[in-house]
C-alpha cells in the first residue's frame, strides 16, 4: 500500500457535539492484499474509489465498489473493506463524525445500501473530498466551521444520488410515475381522511404491494409515514395560525382521539401541541 496523503484532526468536544467534522482523511493506492477488518470504530468512513475495484462489508453482506463510486461505512457496526486482488483500488477517504450522522446514515439507508452508484455528479464528491484534504493540510483559522460546511455538502450529494436512484428505479416501473402522482395528489388534498392501502392501490390502478414498493422507493418512506408527516405539518400550521382547541385540531387533521394525536405530535415535534403553540406562536405587542 502506498499512502499519498494522510491527515489527522482532533476537534473539540463542542465541535463534535454541534458540528459535522473530520477525524482522519487521506489518499492511498492499495496493494492487492489490502484489507481492513474492524468490529467498531469512531465515526463513519467515506471511501471514494478513484481507480480499480474494491469491496465493503456491512452486517455480513458484501458490496462491490467500482471506479467513481462512494462507499459509506457506519463505524458503529462490524465492517470490513478490501481491494480487488487483480485490480486494487485507489481511494480518497474520510472519517467523519458528528451527533447527527447516525440518523443521516439511517435516512440514506446505509446499512442495506452503503454504495452510492457512479453518476455524472461523482466528480462533485471528489472535489469536495479534495477540498477537505486541502483544509486539513492548510488548517485555516475557521477550520472546524469550514469542515462542517464541506461535510454537509458531501451529505447533500449523497441524498441527491439516492433521489436520483429512486427516480430511476421508479421510472423502470411501468406507468409508476403518473400512478404515484395520483396517490400523492389525493393524500395532499385529503390528508384528513382515513385512507386504506386498498383504496390507494385502486386509485393508482395497481396492487397494494406494487404501490407500496414504488411509494417507498420514490419517497423513502411508507404511505402511512408520509400521511402522518403531512398531517403534522397541517397541525403545526393550525396551532400557530388559529385559536382552535387541540381537540378540534386533532379532528381537523384526521385524528379521532385527541390524546393519541397529542402523543403522536410529541413524537414528531419533540414537544406537546400546547407547548409547541406556547413556544412558537409569536406574541403581538401593540405600542400606543
Amino acid at each position: 500500500m502506498r499512502v499519498l496523503r494522510s491527515y489527522f484532526h482532533t476537534p473539540s468536544e463542542m465541535t463534535r457535539a454541534s458540528l459535522l467534522t473530520v477525524l482522519r482523511a487521506g489518499h492511498l493506492k492499495a496493494s492487492s492484499d489490502y484489507r481492513v477488518d474492524r468490529r467498531i470504530c469512531a465515526g463513519h468512513d467515506i471511501l471514494l474509489c478513484l481507480r480499480g475495484l474494491g469491496c465493503v462489508q456491512m452486517r455480513g453482506m458484501d458490496f462491490p465498489v467500482r471506479r467513481g463510486e462512494v462507499a459509506w461505512i457506519d463505524g458503529a457496526h462490524p465492517h470490513a473493506h478490501w481491494a480487488d486482488r487483480d485490480n486494487p483500488w485507489e481511494l480518497l477517504w474520510l472519517r467523519i463524525d458528528g451527533k447527527s450522522l447516525a440518523p443521516i446514515a439511517e435516512a440514506l439507508g446505509v446499512s442495506k445500501a452503503p454504495v452510492f452508484g457512479h453518476t455524472s455528479s461523482s466528480t462533485e464528491a471528489a472535489k469536495i473530498i479534495r477540498r477537505i484534504l486541502q483544509l486539513l493540510e492548510n488548517r485555516p483559522p475557521a477550520l472546524d466551521a469550514t469542515l462542517n460546511a464541506e461535510v454537509a455538502a458531501l451529505v447533500a450529494w449523497c441524498f441527491r444520488v439516492r433521489e436520483s436512484e429512486a427516480s430511476a428505479a421508479a421510472m423502470g416501473e411501468k406507468d409508476s410515475t403518473p400512478a404515484l402522482r395520483r396517490v400523492l395528489d389525493q393524500l395532499t388534498i385529503y390528508y384528513y381522511r382515513s385512507w386504506r392501502m386498498g383504496e390507494l392501490a385502486d386509485l393508482a390502478g395497481c396492487s397494494v404491494p406494487h404501490l407500496y414498493r414504488i411509494f417507498q422507493r420514490t419517497t423513502r418512506m411508507s404511505p402511512r409515514k408520509w400521511l402522518r408527516r403531512e398531517r403534522m405539518y397541517h397541525a403545526q400550521s393550525r396551532l400557530l395560525e388559529t385559536g382552535d382547541l387541540v381537540k378540534e385540531i386533532a379532528e381537523q387533521v384526521g385524528y379521532d382521539d385527541a390524546l393519541y394525536f397529542s402523543r403522536d405530535f410529541k413524537r414528531f415535534a419533540g414537544v406537546s401541541p400546547r407547548e409547541f403553540r406556547r413556544r412558537e406562536k409569536p406574541t403581538l405587542h401593540v405600542f400606543r
